[in-house]
């Protein structure tokens, strides 16, 4: 999970889990993916904001030499009201969506009930999730030791 996105899949998820009554792991699953699928498209937009904001730079180092530009404060409320519109955007489509998708789903009898999935193992991929987010060689490091342990495990267990 990306780190300033966790709790957007948090605000997605909790009402929707709430809302269709599903409180096992299995049943969870789909609208936890979607959720984390709706954080990595918050991070991707806020990459892209970022990248459509660099020209501003120029405007606030023309305003501090005095020649016209725009001024820091304006910049900085700029790129909040902008952020601020378009998270609430994003929520608002993305709880739609999902929440469409469950009610069909719901409505059809269909949600996927994975007995197979362990709130363990939803715990286990959360902390993978976080240890991939820190996005550097020693974390890419753990994950495989992690992998390469729980093979072990398994394959011995056998």
């Amino acid at each position: 999970m990306v780190p300033p996105y966790g709790s957007l899949s948090f605000l997605l998820v909790f009402p929707l889990c709430r809302q269709f009554g599903l409180d096992q792991p299995g049943m969870a699953l789909l609208p936890l993916i979607l959720a984390m699928m709706a954080a990595y498209t918050a991070s991707w937009c806020e990459q892209r904001q970022r990248i459509s904001l660099n020209p501003m730079v120029d405007a606030v180092v023309a305003w501090g030499s005095g020649s016209g530009g725009v001024s820091p404060g304006r910049v900085i409320l700029w790129a909040g009201l902008c952020r601020v519109l378009w998270q609430a955007a994003l929520y608002i489509a993305c709880f739609g969506l999902i929440y469409m998708l469950l009610a069909v789903l719901s409505a059809h009898h269909a949600i996927p009930a994975l007995r197979a999935v362990t709130w363990s193992a939803l715990y286990v991929a959360a902390l993978l999730g976080a240890v991939l987010s820190l996005r550097t060689r020693q974390a890419y490091a753990v994950l495989v030791g992690t992998l390469g342990a729980l093979a072990l495990l398994i394959w011995g267990g056998n």
